[in-house]
């Protein structure tokens, strides 16, 4: 029995010794290791600061400038000229633009293709509350029935 157990070791031996010289052939021959390198520093942490602010500009960029006239197009009336965003934004104030064209109108329900009307820029709030009672007296133009009004969406 032991010379089984002799011929299972000797193999393992044999591998270990060999290592053994491999390992210590490099001493032998000359071949330097190399020093174990430490590793590397972390990266150094930036400390955290707000972003700067955009640099204000001395005056701010103008408003468009609205219109100061407005030219009659087919089925304009002056309930919804004066209810465009560029004019009033607000149906309400289409007496402003008749008492500033009276001249040009004569009748605030009809009104010609083409007319250039002026729009009143310069007016205060109690110029708009007067024009919103001067429009609550007259009614909405409502054409006749069986006229044949077509205007097509805008």
């Amino acid at each position: 029995m032991g010379m089984t157990r002799l011929k299972k070791v000797l193999p393992w031996m044999a591998v270990l010794a060999a290592l053994g010289l491999l390992g210590g052939c490099a001493n032998l021959c000359g071949v330097e290791k190399a020093p174990p390198q430490a590793p590397p520093p972390p990266p150094a942490v930036k400390k955290w600061s707000p972003p700067k602010p955009a640099p204000v500009t001395e005056k701010p960029a103008p408003a468009p400038a609205l219109p100061t006239t407005y030219t009659v197009e087919k089925c304009d009336d002056l309930w919804s000229i004066s209810a465009k965003p560029q004019i009033y934004n607000d149906p309400w104030l289409w007496c402003l633009i008749y008492n500033a064209n009276k001249d040009k109108i004569k009748d605030p329900n009809k009104l010609k293709v083409g007319t250039v009307l002026t729009v009143p820029r310069s007016i205060s709030d109690a110029d708009k509350a007067d024009a919103r009672k001067c429009s609550m007296k007259f009614p909405k133009y409502m054409p006749p029935k069986g006229a044949k009004r077509y205007c097509p969406p805008k």
